[in-house]
């Protein structure tokens, strides 16, 4: 009996040295379907690669990833659900790689992550929060024990980035942890992490997924190192993901057309995953500059998406197309359809619906509209002061008005001008939303810019302080850094 467990306990030992993460020329293969959503060529890579190289774990890893990212941007809760036993089994394949094996830890962290991201998504909340402690742990011992390991960078990185956006109701858990992010560190980490692999060919490999996390996160928290894709050198025409990443951007530079070209180009067919959310953020562009346009890619996205994300913040554009048409009638319907419409975690839908409860004003979503269109010359000029009392009889008119103003003089370079439109819109306390909250952080650093830190501190400290209201999360990740820069 005890030859025989010897024995058994060898085979465990060796199966398992055996097992390895080798990243070949398939596998690279795989991680680019990923990029460009060709989850059938991806299905065919990995089905190939587990037949003719069987211990090789990186398959397991990818299909992880596929699955999660199919979950957070296309499927249900019930699909999730179904896919559960899959992903522990995947986990339990990846757990294999022997503790000598550096991407080990690094597969199980990024794992977890995207299955954080789809527990977020689906309000599990506790669930989510556990996840990323997970990979925090995973991250930090690899860090240690592998310290020259360049591919432990950038998930750690985007972990010490992200603390500040984790929603309020689980970041509270992941801090009882210890886990508290280092912003500045963490674009650090990426950073260093991308150009590494640039350098080194082994790891050159990576230069798709390490770009688009360096590009994005620089984008999401509104650094002054803009990345673009195209500078980078990738092929940004052939990824949906990639084409949405510099839409945005060019919509952040004022540019609505140009994003929405960008985003039509987005490729499509029977080889590519269907992803609904395109429609949504592409009809949210044409509404700026092509209003039919937008209709047409609003009805899309309700036909196809699976889920209740961004229902109501269509149904919001939509009634909002029918107001700038003269169609009140319809665009009431669709302010119904907000009300009743079942709740969720996106910022963009709790926006939504705090706006169909107060009641929609033409004239300031035709400011709106100007100004996310990057007209903001016209919007200076259509927002005049005179006008206020005419068409702004509520205290979140008057807000909203100052805010919208105050936005347009900053982004033409007019600090001097944009101060004392943000203070007019600080005013107006009540209701706490977006705008008023935003007012305060662009005051912080309008200031900050003024090299006066007193004042900056001041309102960075009092955008913190303001919670509730749609978008807070990169309110206060922005206010944050802000604070972290501050002598």
């Amino acid at each position: 009996m005890r030859k025989l467990l010897l024995s058994l306990l060898l085979l465990v030992s060796t199966l398992a040295q055996a097992q390895k993460a080798e990243f070949n020329k398939a596998m690279e293969d795989g991680i680019l379907a990923i990029a460009e959503v060709r989850y059938n060529d991806l299905d065919n890579i990995l089905s190939r690669e587990r037949k003719t190289n069987p211990d090789n774990r990186v398959p397991d890893y990818l299909e992880a990833a596929a699955i999660c990212i199919r979950a957070f941007f296309v499927e249900d809760e019930d699909w999730f659900n179904s896919q559960e036993g899959k992903l522990d089994l995947l986990f339990e394949k990846v757990e294999q790689l022997p503790d000598s094996e550096p991407y080990k830890r690094v597969f199980l962290a990024e794992m977890s992550l995207g299955r954080s991201g789809a527990f977020g998504k689906f309000k599990h909340n506790i669930k989510a929060a556990w996840g990323f402690y997970r990979a925090y742990n995973l991250l930090s011992d690899n860090l240690e024990e592998f310290p020259e390991f360049i591919p432990t960078l950038i998930p750690y990185g985007v972990l010490q980035t992200a603390v500040g956006s984790l929603p309020s109701d689980y970041k509270s858990v992941a801090s009882l942890f210890g886990f508290k992010g280092n912003i500045e560190e963490g674009l650090s980490m990426i950073r260093n992490g991308y150009y590494y692999s640039l350098a080194d060919p082994k790891l050159k490999f990576h230069q798709n997924y390490f770009g688009f996390v360096y590009a994005y996160v620089n984008y999401e928290l509104e650094t002054e190192e803009q990345v673009s894709l195209y500078t980078l050198g990738m092929n940004v025409d052939a990824s949906a993901f990639f084409i949405y990443l510099e839409a945005q951007q060019r919509l952040s530079a004022g540019d609505a057309e140009a994003a929405l070209n960008l985003m039509q180009k987005c490729p499509q067919g029977n080889a590519y995953l269907e992803i609904p959310f395109f429609n949504y953020y592409t009809g949210k562009v044409a509404l700026m500059v092509n209003p039919e346009e937008a209709k047409k890619q609003f009805q899309l996205f309700l036909e196809r998406s699976r889920d209740n994300e961004h229902r109501k913040s269509t149904y919001r554009y939509l009634a909002w197309y029918h107001l700038l048409k003269g169609e009140k009638a319809q665009a009431e319907t669709y302010r119904q359809k907000i009300l009743t419409e079942a709740e969720t975690l996106t910022g963009s839908d709790k926006q939504a619906l705090d706006e169909a409860k107060r009641g929609f004003n033409t004239y300031l979503i035709k400011a709106r509209l100007k100004f996310d269109a990057g007209r903001y010359s016209k919007v200076v000029e259509y927002l005049k002061p005179e006008q206020l009392n005419q068409y702004c009889k509520k205290e979140w008119e008057k807000q909203e008005f100052h805010y919208r103003r105050a936005r347009a003089l900053q982004e033409l370079g007019l600090r001097d001008q944009a101060i004392p439109e943000f203070l007019k819109a600080l005013k107006y306390p009540q209701p706490v939303t977006f705008s008023l909250a935003n007012s305060t952080l662009q005051v912080a650093i309008l200031f900050e810019e003024k090299g006066n830190w007193t004042r900056s501190k001041q309102y960075y400290k009092a955008a913190l302080a303001l919670e509730n209201y749609p978008f807070h999360e990169g309110v206060q990740q922005k206010a944050k850094a802000g604070l972290e820069r501050l002598p």
